[in-house]
């Protein structure tokens, strides 16, 4: 059941209406949203709902264990018996096959034959976002960051939250669970405020995203016959269909969240207007970064704060190998992470790592702006081939393509300009309203109310006009 289906819509409908006539106490809305989010996971991956509830009430018991511990060693003692618990699943599911390929790749050095057999093990959709709600929840129980155990039928909720079970964000239990405290009420300006990023999520995605999604499928499978300048467009617009469909995700699972009455973290402010490495992951997957920014880069920099900024930089490093490491089993996810890393290097050896970006929020970009967004903007679009190959072989391809004298030619691919006119429309959008939590909150406000809704009607029909079929999300694979 996607997002973007008429099957969710049924469905979130149903749900909606049972939630607010229905839910005459906190409780019972819980109730209503456990019950609800098992039903949209059965929809996806009906099999393992088994391991997902199964997972919940074992990390559960581990957190009371964790808070009732009278002594140190009792509390670490749970606290890494219910991490390896979370992680064993994950390793099992998403890497297992991927040490027993470089294993055997391993041996063929040494003439080997195979000695251990490739698995054919079905990924349980959406396990890494939870496994890393989990992961968080028995950390901030640990540090004392969260002062009560929740109910187990709010745990649950938190963990198997619908609109972000399958790509995210992922939230932290504290701000999350203060939403199931009190009873959640109708309000009009909430509802029009969810609409609204709803419709945006959909434009991003439907619009802009899937179309975009048309071109490059096609010029990655003719990658080899391609010119440089071609090759180069099809990262551009892969880097664009990337952040429409995911950021259109989150837009939609916070629209949603926001249609319940429930506060989730952003995940997104506008990354491809980003001014330097640092910036770009201030602004790029927030839930993700900020999760090992506290749980394994600050750690890691203090355990390494004896070696200055070389200290700082293995922390980065390492980090961004996590980073890799978690979006998937294949040495281009891995190198993809590595050289994210490095590319923190001349930062942290300026000591501008965190230095603050000066920003304007008017429509003519200042000098530094003109200066920084393009170059940063290059530097990742050539780090998403990394990310789009199928594997290194084709990154290197692909590498050579760009970098050779074929770049300076036209594009020998053709590209519907009806894409370019709706990815520009939503790139000016953005730019115009990039001070705003989405683009098109406020959009208009101060408008005659006919021009307004006249705004939204059209946005309405690209949607329908556009749309192909339900395509699935991109970071759903993750």
């Amino acid at each position: 059941m996607l997002l973007n289906s008429y099957s969710f819509i049924i469905f979130f409908i149903a749900l909606y209406f049972i939630y607010y006539l229905g839910g005459k106490t906190s409780k019972v809305q819980n109730i209503i949203l456990l019950i609800g989010s098992y039903v949209f996971y059965s929809s996806w991956s009906w099999e393992f709902l088994s391991l997902l509830v199964a997972t919940t009430g074992v990390t559960y018991f581990v957190g009371n264990k964790i808070k009732s511990a009278q002594k140190e060693k009792s509390k670490v003692w749970w606290l890494r018996s219910g991490v390896f618990i979370v992680l064993i699943q994950l390793l099992y599911f998403k890497y297992f096959n991927f040490f027993i390929e470089n294993f055997n790749d391993f041996l063929h050095l040494f003439g080997a034959k195979d000695q251990l057999g490739v698995l054919k093990i079905i990924f349980p959709i959406g396990i890494s976002f939870y496994s890393f709600r989990m992961i968080s929840y028995l950390l901030d129980i640990r540090n004392n960051k969260l002062k009560e155990i929740p109910s187990l039928l709010d745990y649950a909720v938190f963990i198997a939250f619908f609109p972000c079970i399958i790509a995210g964000p992922i939230d932290r239990a504290t701000p999350f669970l203060k939403n199931l405290k009190i009873k959640r009420e109708f309000s009009s300006p909430q509802f029009t405020d969810g609409l609204k990023q709803v419709l945006w999520g959909l434009f991003k995605k439907l619009v802009v995203a899937d179309n975009i999604a048309g071109i490059t499928s096609q010029l990655f499978d003719s990658y080899h016959t391609l010119n440089g300048s071609a090759l180069f467009v099809g990262a551009v617009l892969y880097f664009i269909q990337l952040y429409s469909d995911f950021s259109g995700y989150t837009d939609m699972a916070i629209g949603i969240s926001k249609l319940l009455g429930i506060k989730i973290q952003p995940n997104f402010n506008y990354p491809l207007f980003a001014q330097n490495v640092a910036d770009y992951w201030r602004r790029w997957h927030i839930s993700l970064t900020s999760w090992l920014t506290e749980y394994v880069f600050t750690p890691l920099s203090i355990h390494f704060r004896d070696y200055d900024k070389y200290g700082l930089i293995m922390a980065i490093i390492i980090n961004f190998l996590v980073v890799g490491f978690w979006h998937g089993a294949e040495w281009h996810y891995i190198i993809h992470g590595l050289v994210s890393g490095i590319m923190f290097i001349p930062l942290i050896l300026s000591g501008k790592m965190n230095k603050k970006i000066k920003t304007s929020n008017n429509f003519i970009p200042t000098k530094d702006e003109i200066k920084n967004i393009p170059v940063t903007f290059v530097l990742f679009t050539l780090l998403m081939i990394l990310f789009f190959s199928k594997d290194m072989e084709m990154a290197a391809k692909y590498y050579q393509g760009i970098f050779s004298l074929s770049f300076f030619q036209l594009p020998n691919f053709p590209i519907q300009k009806e894409v370019i006119l709706v990815m520009v429309f939503m790139l000016l959008l953005e730019w115009g309203n990039r001070d705003k939590e989405y683009a098109i909150k406020e959009i208009l406000v101060k408008k005659n109310v006919a021009l307004r809704w006249g705004f939204y009607y059209v946005l309405v029909f690209l949607v329908f006009l556009f749309y192909i079929a339900p395509k699935g999300f991109m970071y759903a694979m993750f």
